[in-house]
């Protein structure tokens, strides 16, 4: 008969366990780790009043199609430093308003986006100042404060030292 010398090893240090228990552990972390962000990171909900919003497009659109009607187009230069808007518009309209709104809104992020009104200085040429200067692409929707009868929609990347050109019907 002969003699075994088996000495058992603590269960640590066997590969079985280790190769058993290291997917769960992982997936218990990265699990944590996507809670974790997604809660830090909350990027709002679906709107839940689709039908209101569906049916207030064609207001929507119809503004775009007026300004497209009208020949509306916008010049805008953004200065890099300051923030300070310049903008000219051309158009066959009868009278040019005294404050336009600019719309800066953001492709991803809602919470970033935000409006400034654009002061007339001249017959057609308006000025303001954004809140700061923004980086990267966003989308700009011009529109005058009192009527809202018609807008100019485009987008641009950010800082654009050649300017902006935006034309009615054209996106």
């Amino acid at each position: 008969m002969q003699k075994t010398n088996s000495k058992s090893t603590a269960w640590y240090k066997q590969f079985w366990p280790w190769f058993l228990l290291v997917p769960l552990i992982v997936t218990v972390i990265v699990g944590i780790t996507m809670l974790t962000l997604s809660i830090k990171y909350f990027d709002g909900t679906v709107n839940d009043n689709y039908y209101k919003e569906g049916l207030a497009i064609n207001q929507v659109l119809q503004k775009d199609k007026a300004a497209a009607e009208l020949n509306m187009a916008a010049s805008m230069k953004v200065d890099e430093l300051t923030g300070e808007v310049v903008l000219s518009l051309s158009g066959q309209l009868k009278s040019w308003p005294d404050k336009l709104k600019l719309e800066m809104v953001h492709p991803t992020r809602a919470v970033l986006d935000y409006g400034i009104t654009l002061s007339q200085v001249s017959q057609n040429h308006y000025r303001g100042q954004l809140e700061k200067i923004p980086q990267n692409f966003w989308y700009l929707d011009i529109s005058p404060v009192e009527s809202d009868d018609w807008r100019i929609k485009g987008g641009s990347k950010f800082p654009a030292p050649e300017g902006i050109s935006m034309k009615a019907g054209s996106q």
